[in-house]
Order: C-alpha cells, then sequence, then structure tokens
C-alpha cells in the first residue's frame, strides 16, 4: 500500500510516499481503507522533532492521527463495527498512521460517520471537535447563562468552541484577527475583540471559563478577565499554578486523547448540521509536502485535508 513515510525529523520535505505492506488487524484491531486524513498543528510539531521528547516515536514512522473511511476488515473480539462500515477514527498520539491507504485503529477508537458528512469533513472532526468539547463541557463544566472567554477563537477549536459553547447557552466573547472575526460572528460569538490588542480587561469581566487555544505571552492576558473561583483551561502550554492562585482561579493544561463517547458526540452533532466544520484545502496523499508546508506558513484558512484515491 502507499503511504507517507517520516525518516527523520525536520521540514515539510522530509514526508516521502513509499510502498509499504498493509498492516494486519490483531485483536479487537480494525483494519481501514482510508478516505481522508486531516492535518492539525500538531502534526508539523512531531514532524520537526520538537515533540520527540513527549511523544516518542520509532522512525519510520507514517505520521496522521485522525481519520475517515471504511471497514476492510476486523481482527478478532470486534463486536461493533464489520467490513464495510463507514467510520471516524482518531489514534492516539503514539500510534499514528492515518497518512496512508490502510490504517490500523482499535476498536474503542474509531465511530460510525454519519451518512450526510463527506469523508473529508467526517476525517476533520475529532481532534478539534474532541477538544472543543472537552474543553467546554467535560474540564470546563459550562452551564447555560455562564460567560465564556475563547482566546485563539478563529481556529479550527476556536470555531467549534464558539458554536457549541453558544448552543449550550453561554454568553460567548472571542478573539480574532482580520477576515477570521467575521468567521467567529458568523459561528455564534457574541462579541469578537481583536487579538492584537490583548487588554481584553478594559472590555471583559467576570468571565467563567477562559480558554487559551494560543499559548506563550498571550496567556498572561486572562487572568483579570475571570471572576473569582472561575477557570482558566489551555490546550498549549500548562498554566502557572502560582499565577492562578494569586488570581483566585483554578487553572489546568488540557491534552485531549482518542474519547469513544466524545466522539460519538461530536459525529452526531456534525451529522446533524448543529457543528460546521470549515475545509480550506483538499489535496492528494502525494501532496503531502505542500500540505504540510501550507499549514505551516498558514496560509489555509480551516481545515487541510488529504484524501485518497
Amino acid at each position: 500500500m502507499k503511504a507517507i513515510q517520516l525518516h527523520q525529523y525536520g521540514g515539510a520535505d522530509v514526508l516521502v510516499m513509499e510502498e509499504i505492506s498493509k498492516p494486519v488487524p490483531q485483536e479487537n484491531e480494525i483494519l481501514i481503507r482510508v478516505k481522508a486524513a486531516a492535518l492539525n498543528p500538531i502534526d508539523s510539531k512531531i514532524r520537526s522533532g520538537s515533540m520527540q521528547q513527549i511523544i516518542p516515536l520509532p522512525l519510520p514512522f507514517t505520521p496522521g492521527w485522525e481519520s475517515a473511511g471504511i471497514v476492510e476488515t476486523v481482527g478478532t473480539g470486534v463486536t461493533q463495527f464489520k467490513s464495510g462500515d463507514e467510520v471516524i477514527a482518531r489514534v492516539p498520539f503514539a500510534k499514528a498512521g492515518a497518512y496512508a491507504e490502510y490504517m490500523l485503529a482499535g476498536e474503542s477508537e474509531i465511530v460510525r460517520k454519519p451518512a450526510s458528512l463527506s469523508f473529508a469533513e467526517a476525517s476533520s472532526l475529532p481532534i478539534v471537535g474532541s477538544a472543543a468539547y472537552t474543553l467546554l463541557f467535560k474540564a470546563g463544566h459550562l452551564q447555560a447563562g455562564q460567560t465564556v472567554f475563547i482566546l485563539g477563537a478563529g481556529g479550527s477549536v476556536g470555531l467549534l468552541t464558539v458554536q457549541l459553547a453558544k448552543q449550550a447557552g453561554a454568553v460567548v466573547i472571542g478573539t480574532a484577527t482580520g477576515e477570521d472575526r467575521n468567521a467567529v460572528l458568523k459561528a455564534g460569538a457574541d462579541e469578537v475583540l481583536e487579538y492584537a490588542n490583548p487588554d481584553y480587561a478594559k472590555q471583559v469581566h467576570d468571565v467563567d471559563l477562559a480558554l487559551d487555544l494560543v499559548g506563550g505571552p498571550a496567556q498572561e492576558a486572562l487572568w483579570p478577565l475571570l471572576k473569582k473561583g472561575g477557570l482558566l483551561l489551555s490546550t498549549t502550554m500548562p498554566p502557572p499554578a502560582d499565577r492562578a492562585a494569586t488570581w483566585g482561579v483554578t487553572a489546568s493544561f488540557i491534552f485531549t486523547q482518542p474519547d469513544q463517547p466524545v466522539m460519538e458526540k461530536v459525529a452526531e452533532l456534525a451529522g446533524k448540521r448543529s457543528l460546521q466544520i470549515h475545509i480550506g484545502k483538499t489535496l492528494p496523499l502525494a501532496d503531502v509536502a505542500q500540505a504540510h508546508f501550507l499549514m505551516d506558513q498558514a496560509l489555509v484558512r480551516g481545515k487541510i485535508v488529504l484524501e485518497m484515491n
């Protein structure tokens, strides 16, 4: 089968297409004929080697952590799925394998693909959708009437977070810049602040839940927005415990892994078109280096998806 291989860490050009053996599903595993695989910023970090201490992967390996496709065969012990089922997969970061014509996933790492979604749309859901849902509800315990502030609302996770929070009855304030401002408003935000002007405290206060989807120095601007007892969650870097104590709030770093019940909920919402995924560009598997270059340079708004023949 054709698969993208990473033999050494580096830039987008280290990704090469090769012919490798088709994997064979073992107990509780499923072999998926991949139709589409989505890219995420963490793909670039893993490819570059900057995360090899956190997510060690043996070289060579086939990148890719979320996909949509059709069940080819199943291993022993699999009861939920059968050959021919259309599915969405999200495997752990220590596993990988989606940039290929076929990939393996555990039974608990896939869910059924809603018929209303294209394979490209479905492949774009697991990581960003699960992150958004986990931030708001599993970790954030968001309730109707609360106020949520989203730093970096114009990205793929941010836009889904805006949609989910608004549907839950929250007051939603986000930051964005340029063309992303309109996208955030269209997603349902009550207010959008200019990301480049970080003195948000002049306009916002008494926030129940602040979400940091950006990291770096920008995180510091979130503390004064929170009410006493509020919650700050970050997907990018651990918030300092001493800063949280100073401001009288709780803060946590959220690193999502495959969660089948959450994936099922997100897929259900997307299938009903209650969640909208924006795909910025689709490319064939052979153009993976170009896809990574476009992502690295932030030249595409929305998800980039690799499609298989």
